[in-house]
């Protein structure tokens, strides 16, 4: 159960092979009971298809000090059909990930998984006047097997201040593989004074060992009147 014994406001996404990704919010009514061991959720919802992976975040509410996930377990309570979920990590913004959202790969009859790869997404400012921000920036990775969904790009592998002039700021992004890389959405809330940045190109390596690297080029600004005249944009693969 949740580490201050109440349960949290969260969303379960389930990303299958036939129907895209489907989604369970636990948080709007619902049958919920607390055991000795975690909780009952029952919700209904059309077919999910084949799924393979799901994807669990939480609200960062006041006082919600972390939740410390342990498996999840799915079952439909018309075909009886079963699926597990190994989790065991915290979602939170106070311990060392710092993410309030996970992707968990479903172990299949024969206990294999798909992998899941920690990205390193790496976000390249322009050395210009005024390219910097201080607003949040967030990312999603599409994929040929999938996408991140929206990721806030919380805590950067650059000492420094994040998104400055002439900066490359780099992020880890955990999430079940995606596969090859196609495409970026990448954007920030417009928060602070002079919020929006010049943006050379997000790049994206599939760990922090690998070789191969996926190059999304834009040089432009992402500024509600510079440039583009958006604060967030798509951006396909070189």
């Amino acid at each position: 159960p949740p580490s201050n014994s109440t349960f949290p406001l969260f969303t379960v996404k389930f990303k299958n092979s036939t129907l895209g990704l489907q989604k369970i919010s636990p948080s709007e009514p619902a049958l919920t009971v607390p055991f000795s061991s975690g909780y009952l959720v029952q919700v209904e919802t059309g077919d999910l298809g084949d799924v393979y992976k799901i994807r669990i975040d939480c609200d960062d509410v006041p006082g919600f000090k972390g939740w410390l996930l342990k498996s999840f377990h799915l079952e439909d309570l018309h075909t009886k059909q079963e699926l597990n979920f190994e989790c065991n990590c915290w979602l939170t913004l106070k311990r060392e990930d710092k993410e309030l959202v996970k992707e968990f790969p479903a172990i299949t009859e024969d206990q294999k998984t798909s992998p899941v790869y920690k990205y390193v997404v790496s976000v390249h400012i322009d050395d210009r006047w005024g390219e910097e921000t201080s607003a949040n920036v967030y990312i999603t990775l599409y994929g040929k097997r999938g996408d991140t969904g929206v990721r806030k790009l919380h805590t950067s592998l650059t000492k420094g201040r994040k998104f400055q002039r002439n900066k490359v700021d780099s992020f880890l992004v955990e999430v079940v593989s995606l596969s090859h890389l196609k495409k970026v959405v990448i954007g920030h809330d417009g928060e602070g004074y002079g919020a929006g940045m010049y943006l050379k190109m997000v790049t994206v390596k599939e760990s922090q060992d690998s070789d191969k690297e996926w190059v999304f080029l834009l040089w432009n600004w992402l500024d509600t009147h510079l440039g583009l005249c958006e604060t967030v944009c798509e951006i396909v693969t070189v």
